[in-house]
């Protein structure tokens, strides 16, 4: 099959931005959802580090903290000694490794160099297999020949399409290019989407194209956060469409978060509003947060691609629709 036919100037350079670049200093890793670094040291220590909040999530903290040893140490029973060590040096010595109750899927975060939901991690296979080598243990051009084969599959389900114009794919009834390659700012995720004769995508009300678009990307395999064509304008229009129609609150398309803080939900109430529930105090809010200052929508892997407010210099990448006028009808 042969490759299909893209820019291949702007395929590098984008290709070339996706990878994490490297923190500055080694004991910093890459934050979750922005292109910020944080020390090492600096998980889970109560300050909101990265400024998304992937530092101190009560998932990542309930691994990353434990009762044997103080914050960012485990225990480490190696060489018949037992020594609360760095969580980084727990990962990395060898020969013999250290024993312990860690949770390893942090030494894969770590290795990663960037801070991940641990859900969204696997450990390396370690038993042997009858039939094949674990996949870590084969050759080198092996790995590269089924990374290449997997990649350019997964990119020929996202910008390729015989109904489609270059760049974009069929999802349900619309043409999309589903563009995980490349990550910007919301800014320059809508000019590249002008520039391939679309814009970012919007949803409207229409529940059955973001249901088709969250099982195209789940068969595809797709992990990346996108950025999507709605913003917050002004006080007085509120949260808006590029093509400036309303974007409607709440359920079903915007994410649920988890808060340390809980705070009562209001109801409306003749002609004022009430807290829910006899004043009950909730911990999950749904996205946007009141007076956000991140005022441009993504939809998200680690929300499941529900919709949330970010800040709009983070980079993710564009999602984009061709105009109902411009598709092409389907054969």
């Amino acid at each position: 099959m042969n490759p299909p036919a893209i820019p291949l100037l702007l395929l590098a350079l984008l290709l070339a931005d996706s990878a994490y670049s490297t923190c500055p200093e080694s004991d910093q890793i890459h934050c979750g959802t922005s292109d910020r670094c944080t020390r090492i040291r600096y998980i889970c220590d109560g300050d909101n580090d990265c400024g998304d909040g992937t530092d101190e999530s009560s998932a990542l903290c309930r691994a990353w903290r434990n009762n044997d040893c103080d914050r960012n140490l485990a225990q480490c029973n190696r060489l018949g000694r037992s020594d609360c060590v760095t969580i980084s040096n727990y990962c990395t010595l060898t020969d013999p490794p250290c024993e312990g109750t860690l949770d390893m899927r942090l030494c894969v975060m770590l290795r990663n160099g960037k801070i991940q939901p641990l859900y969204t991690l696997e450990l390396p296979t370690t038993t042997p297999s009858t039939t094949a080598a674990p996949t870590t243990h084969l050759p080198l051009h092996v790995m590269e020949e089924m990374w290449s084969d997997d990649f350019e599959k997964k990119l020929t389900h996202t910008i390729s399409h015989p109904d489609c114009p270059q760049l974009y794919t069929r999802v349900g009834n619309l043409c999309l290019s589903v563009f995980f390659i490349g990550n910007m700012t919301w800014l320059e995720s809508r000019a590249f989407c002008r520039a391939i004769g679309g814009d970012l995508f919007t949803l409207g009300k229409d529940l059955t194209s973001f249901t088709t678009l969250v099982q195209h990307l789940a068969v595809n395999g797709v992990t990346a956060d996108f950025w999507i064509g709605g913003r917050y304008v002004n006080e007085t229009a509120g949260w808006m469409w590029v093509d400036d129609t309303s974007l409607a609150m709440g359920s079903p398309f915007w994410a649920v978060r988890f808060n340390e803080e809980c705070s009562t939900r209001p109801i409306p109430y003749l002609n004022r509003t009430q807290p829910a529930n006899d004043g009950a105090c909730y911990h999950y809010q749904q996205a946007p947060a009141t007076l956000s200052t991140h005022h441009c929508v993504a939809s998200t892997y680690q929300h499941y691609f529900y919709l949330t407010d970010e800040n709009c210099f983070n980079k993710k990448s564009p999602l984009c629709v061709m105009p109902g006028e411009k598709k092409q009808q389907a054969h």
